[in-house]
């Protein structure tokens, strides 16, 4: 599912690492979940998100036809298109692998053999949040529903759905039971 999500260059002369221009920073996994277990939960959304809105320029760049406005090309492309670039730079930032499942109307993104582990589900959310809310120019809400191994799961939606999905996982209730009364007849209004 590989696309060219921008250039990846390594100037070792310089000590650089550019990424479709952007400057980067390569860090041990280990020591940036070392300085995630120390921050505060204001820094840690601070910093998922701009790592998130990074990854999501950068797939909105790659979809917007030449010139055209990056803040539609994700809504205007493809869902193939749209999570192919947005897996890219997910990859290309070194989360792991980032796939979609479609559960009735919901939409669960999945992260498979990320560095982060269980620990770093909580910046995954994040991240995503931020990559899919400027890739989109919409306002998203993630949760993690699910790890297995080293595949997690995140339910994303609006606020009042994540915050729904959230307390009902605590209650131990089963996410997908959950996605169902969500997709469920009730939510959308019908009788």
């Amino acid at each position: 599912m590989y696309t060219n999500a921008g250039t990846l260059s390594f100037d070792l002369a310089e000590g650089l690492v550019r990424l479709g221009g952007e400057a980067r920073v390569v860090v041990p996994a280990s020591a940036l979940m070392a300085l995630w277990g120390g921050a505060s939960p204001a820094a840690r959304r601070v910093f998922g998100r701009a790592l998130g809105e990074s990854i999501g320029r950068a797939a909105a760049k790659r979809l917007a036809a030449d010139g055209a406005d990056p803040t539609h090309a994700m809504l205007d492309a493809s869902p193939e298109a749209a999570l192919s670039e947005l897996a890219a730079a997910w990859a290309l930032a070194g989360l792991g692998a980032l796939d979609l499942e479609r559960w009735g109307r919901a939409l669960v993104f999945v992260v498979a053999g990320s560095p982060l582990g269980a620990d770093g589900d909580e910046l995954c959310e994040i991240t995503l949040e931020g990559a899919l809310s400027v890739a989109s120019g919409k306002s998203a809400r993630v949760v993690r529903i699910e790890r297995i191994e080293a595949h997690a799961r995140f339910f994303v939606s609006n606020a009042g759905a994540t915050a729904r999905m959230r307390a009902e996982l605590a209650r131990g209730t089963v996410w997908a039971e959950v996605l169902a009364e969500l997709d469920g007849p009730a939510s959308r209004g019908d009788a």
